[in-house]
């Protein structure tokens, strides 16, 4: 198939790379010109438990291309996917699906725009990536895929697309309850992120301090009312041994808010925190921790960008 990937950053590589390795035929589609130049010029290395590799794909704003693809796989942070989409409408065709495995919520909606929710595949991914420096992704680990078609129905489509990304190696669920993945991790990085971005605390200093683990776990279990609330079957034990599990194998992590506020980044807030803190008020369940954190967030990433050169 042939497939545009929107985002180009560390998940967004290691599918190119690994959809490449299967025979699928990739266009990476980036804005960020550092991210370009390296591609471009050196091919895009990833690491992984297996050893390093080597991909000479094609990369360049959306367009560079032309001609209908297959599909499309975003990966642009929420706030971004709407415009990068609607930015590849001269790739989208009549029978052109969408995936999505983005954090957050609000991402199917804001696809939605240029293409019809029955070709749009939603799901959650665990696959552990990072960007070294541009152009080189680190895989420290292995993970899954779990989606379901975003109108909730299954479809050849939707088996098609699975058997795909099992076949590059990314080991994907057909889920029908997909959406309990889709919240539970976002109860999780509502939590974790939160907190690392207005105190600047790595994953081990959150855990190591009282007050600050005892904030995270506010917003999650929070969070998880919310999910509750909308219907949405969370299992709140395993959701808080994930955290548990960060906060003992994964302390020098700084989570991506954290990272993209040091680095004068605009922060995901209205598909994360400010999400669950929509939801909340929208169902009538109280959520002052998360409304208070989606409030900093909201000042500090004004702040950050406004002070950034």
């Amino acid at each position: 198939m042939r497939i545009a990937i929107i985002g180009a950053g560390a998940m967004g590589t290691l599918f190119a790379g690994r959809l490449a390795d299967s025979g699928q035929e990739i266009l990476l589609v980036e804005v960020s010109l550092a991210q370009i130049d390296a591609i471009g010029k050196h091919g895009l290395r990833i690491s992984d438990e297996a050893g390093e590799t080597r991909h000479i794909l094609p990369i360049g704003t959306a367009d560079r291309y032309v001609g209908v693809v297959d599909g499309l796989v975003v990966f642009t942070k929420g706030m971004h996917t709407r415009a990068a989409v609607e930015a590849c409408r001269h790739l989208i065709g009549t029978e052109t699906w969408a995936l999505t495995v983005q954090n957050g919520l609000g991402n199917v909606e804001a696809i939605e725009a240029s293409i019809g929710r029955d070709r749009i595949i939603m799901g959650m991914t665990n696959w552990p990536a990072s960007l070294v420096e541009p152009g080189h992704v680190q895989v420290p680990g292995t993970g899954e895929i779990r989606i379901w078609s975003a109108a909730g129905m299954h479809s050849q489509r939707l088996d098609t697309i699975s058997e795909m990304l099992s076949q590059a190696g990314l080991r994907c669920v057909l889920d029908p309850r997909v959406e309990i993945s889709i919240w539970e991790k976002l109860a999780f990085n509502a939590a974790m992120n939160s907190l690392a971005a207005v105190t600047n605390l790595t994953v081990g200093q959150m855990a190591d301090r009282p007050e600050a683990r005892a904030l995270v776990f506010a917003i999650l279990e929070e969070a998880l009312l919310v999910a509750k609330a909308r219907g949405i079957d969370v299992d709140a034990e395993r959701t808080r041994r994930s955290v548990e599990f960060a906060f003992t194998h994964h302390r020098p992590h700084k989570p991506s808010m954290l990272q993209d506020r040091l680095a004068g980044r605009a922060m995901e807030i209205d598909t994360i925190t400010g999400a669950v803190a929509a939801q909340a008020s929208y169902c009538g369940v109280a959520a002052p921790v998360t409304a208070t954190f989606a409030r900093l967030l909201t000042l500090l990433d004004g702040d950050t960008r406004h002070s950034s050169p």
